[in-house]
């Protein structure tokens, strides 16, 4: 039986005006004015957040390999909690939007991938990382018409947590409870589902394997590669991206298959290396647009080649 997040009747009535009152506002106040607003908001929160202000610098020292003090270094780490701001503001308008609006403002390229695997009525592990616009290839993969489930961390407040299941169910997403997930999450690949990941949020979770991630060894969540592993099922990677402000890229990569020539182990492995090869690639055209405000490499040990 599928996992569910239980809240009280008044957290959940909170939520759902919340959630209605932002979608309103979403059809009358135009993105580019969220956009301008949540600027400000975002330099407050970069100058006040010490840690993830810190937490982004060091990374994004490493990615760039340039000092921490660098000024471009800070400038990315501080353009990253701008776009975040943007992220934020999107993910509310984005409430409103139909498919005339999505296909105005998004373009998308490898979606060949995504109709072959809806074509074929097979399941697909769809991954991302905390990058630009995930709302939008979120919504991509609802309109192509799969039924997306994904698993997440309880949030507080409770109300809080209630908006994101409430907005996500709106959209098309079901949200489950991260822990004992697994079962739920293979029924759903099996009935032809979409289950979907962030793979940059494995580093302090119990459930990951060291990879190689821009020439460090870093933790990723090993869920995506052990499913296809068991599932049969392929793994797509997509980013979406800020082209231009109200504009958006979705970048569907082809599938990654589960090779049962290899020991599974090694295969999970293989497979997971892969997939953060892909994000560093996507992070190093856009740095600024990846939310690293945790410390990705929490090892100073650098990784063998």
């Amino acid at each position: 039986m599928r996992r569910q997040f239980v809240s009280t009747l008044g957290s959940h009535l909170i939520a759902t005006a919340l959630v209605d009152t932002s979608r309103t506002c979403a059809r009358i106040v135009p993105l580019a004015f969220g956009n301008t607003i949540a600027q400000p908001f975002a330099d407050a929160v970069y100058a006040t957040a010490t840690t993830a202000r810190e937490n982004a610098t060091r990374n994004f020292a490493h990615v760039l390999g340039l000092s921490e003090d660098d000024p471009t270094v800070r400038r990315t780490a501080r353009g990253a909690f701008r776009h975040f701001s943007r992220f934020v503001a999107e993910s509310i308008h984005a409430q409103s939007w139909g498919r005339e609006d999505m296909r105005d403002r998004v373009d998308i390229i490898g979606s060949e991938h995504l109709d072959a695997a809806a074509d074929g009525r097979k399941g697909v592990i769809f991954v991302s990382a905390h990058m630009g616009a995930t709302e939008i290839a979120a919504a991509v993969a609802v309109i192509k018409g799969f039924r997306v489930t994904s698993v997440i961390e309880p949030v507080k407040p409770e109300w809080l947590m209630d908006c994101v299941l409430i907005s996500r169910a709106r959209m098309g997403i079901s949200l489950i409870p991260s822990a004992g997930a697994g079962i739920s999450l293979i029924r759903e690949l099996r009935r032809g589902g979409m289950v979907a990941f962030a793979v940059d949020a494995g580093i302090d979770r119990p459930d990951s394997i060291p990879v190689t991630f821009f020439g460090r060894q870093t933790p990723f969540p090993e869920g995506p590669a052990r499913l296809a592993r068991l599932t049969g099922v392929p793994v797509i990677f997509a980013a979406s991206v800020r082209t231009a402000p109200g504009r958006y890229r979705v970048h569907i990569q082809p599938p990654l298959v589960s090779d049962r020539e290899l020991d599974a182990e090694d295969d999970i492995a293989q497979m997971t290396q892969s997939i953060a090869a892909t994000l560093e690639n996507f992070v190093r055209r856009r740095p600024a647009q990846w939310y690293a405000f945790r410390d990705m490499w929490p090892e100073p040990t650098s990784c063998s080649s």
